[in-house]
């Protein structure tokens, strides 16, 4: 089953365009990021959570506009996102 990590892979490696990456991810069901208060905090990551549009933002597949876009539709994302 794909996650919403291997979407944003593909889009880095130019298997679907822009536009595509930002309608699937703002459809996305995405599952809860899990985060302790260790020291490999930084390093966990659920591929299937929020965490796959964060790191897609940071990687520059995402403009500031998509981001917010895909914060204010995408379902589970404001609760994922705060937390």
């Amino acid at each position: 089953m794909e996650t919403a990590m291997d979407i944003v892979r593909r889009a880095q490696r130019g298997e679907i365009d822009h536009d595509e990456l930002v309608r699937v991810l703002k459809t996305w069901h995405y599952e809860p990021q899990y985060k302790t208060t260790g020291l490999a905090d930084d390093w966990e990551s659920a591929p299937n959570s929020f965490d796959a549009v964060e790191f897609a933002y940071i990687s520059d597949l995402l403009t500031d506009e998509d981001y917010a876009a895909i914060v204010k539709v995408a379902p589970a994302a404001e609760s994922s996102a705060n937390g």
